[in-house]
């Protein structure tokens, strides 16, 4: 039976056809692996960006503000004032405007009456030309009398609008003076209250700038206040939030993992939480003025469970210097700071320092206020 086909055309079919399909998953297999590279690298970078964040928290500074600068009242910057004085020129220019044709017309007819006179001098020509004349004489009379009247109406309507739109722009401006002095006036005193260690300022200022404290993730902060000393307990994060392993990429691009060993985790999230105290107790002490101590307390929470990981009390005298610290754990080890590790460097409970000045203070004379410092974005993290 023939199949119609030349020798040789069945197997160069069956060649092509194959080879398409090698071609074909070749294609789809590199597409795969590229994106599969894409996923390894973007999973790399986002441990780097954890990584990174949380070793930024170590980076503190103490930069007390000059509150000075603020008591010192802005002067009010006079708004430019719209010029008025163009509208009469331009409204009278408009009317003359309006009786500018009809008076020439009526000019032109008389000089053409005038003139036809002249042509043809008969009595009846003279006697409707005078007529005439007398008729649009009248006319022009009334209406230059008109546009005399209506000038003095819009310039005299022009002017009293001028003078209340003038009027009305300097009264906006004396407003806008009034409550920039106003403005200027609380806030200088809002100043000299916060620098007199006023409760209601100092609380104000915690309330603005503790929640705007730069970490890469959430962290609750107690506050009690009397006086120029505080107690301040800061709710640490869980040691879940350290990473268990680093990643790095091969020659290939694949990504390798590597455990962390529990000593590593313990020592890191040590510092981590030295750094969550430090930049707490910085951020305090440079924005509130008249606060001369700090009892700072790092606390665990684990359910029903709550310890005390680090305490220590800080005076202003030492913030400074423990700022320069190369670490957070070496600024806590400046300031006497009580804390305990086991062999693993694995932080233990330890007893909070209350403060020995508010021995004889009744409980109802000490300001408590709670305050959530909210997770700065992590760059690189998909939510």
């Amino acid at each position: 039976m023939s199949t119609g086909l030349a020798p040789g055309e069945g197997k160069k079919e069956q060649y092509s056809l194959r080879s398409g399909l090698v071609k074909e998953y070749a294609s789809e297999r590199y597409y795969r692996q590229n994106a599969q590279l894409q996923r390894w690298q973007a999973e790399h970078q986002q441990h780097e960006a954890v990584e990174k964040a949380l070793a930024d928290v170590s980076k503190f500074s103490y930069e007390p503000e000059n509150y000075v600068r603020f008591l010192v009242k802005e002067p009010f910057r006079e708004p430019p004032r719209q010029e008025f004085q163009s509208l009469l020129p331009e409204r009278l220019l408009a009317a003359e405007r309006r009786y500018r044709q009809p008076i020439l017309v009526r000019w032109g007819l008389m000089v053409a009456l005038i003139l036809c006179v002249a042509v043809f001098p008969s009595w009846i020509t003279i006697a409707l030309a005078t007529v005439m004349l007398a008729a649009v004489g009248y006319l022009q009379f009334k209406l230059i009398r008109e546009r005399q009247h209506v000038l003095a109406k819009i310039e005299k309507d022009t002017r009293l609008e001028i003078e209340a739109k003038t009027r009305e722009q300097e009264e906006a401006i004396a407003l806008q003076r009034k409550l920039h002095d106003d403005a200027e006036e609380e806030r200088i005193d809002f100043y000299v209250r916060l620098l007199n260690g006023e409760m209601a300022a100092v609380v104000m200022t915690i309330d603005e700038y503790l929640p705007k404290l730069s970490l890469p993730f959430p962290v609750d902060v107690d506050i009690d206040l009397f006086g120029n000393i505080m107690q301040v307990r800061v709710w640490l994060p869980g040691k879940a939030l350290i990473p268990p392993e680093r990643t790095s990429l091969s020659e290939t691009g694949k990504i390798q993992y590597e455990s962390k060993e529990a000593l590593e985790i313990n020592k890191q999230y040590a510092e981590l939480s030295a750094a969550v105290l430090m930049q707490v107790g910085t951020i305090l002490f440079a924005r509130i003025p008249t606060l001369g101590k700090i009892y700072l307390s790092g606390m665990s929470r684990d359910g029903d469970k709550k310890e005390c990981l680090i305490t220590l009390k800080i005076a202003r005298a030492q913030v400074e210097r423990a700022a320069q610290s190369s670490t957070a754990l070496v600024a806590l080890q400046t300031l006497s700071a009580i804390y305990v590790c086991d062999e693993y460097l694995k932080l233990l409970p330890v007893d909070p320092i209350a403060p020995e000045e508010w021995m004889d203070v009744s409980a109802r004379q000490i300001r408590n206020l709670q305050v959530k410092i909210y997770q700065r974005l992590v760059l690189g993290s998909r939510k």
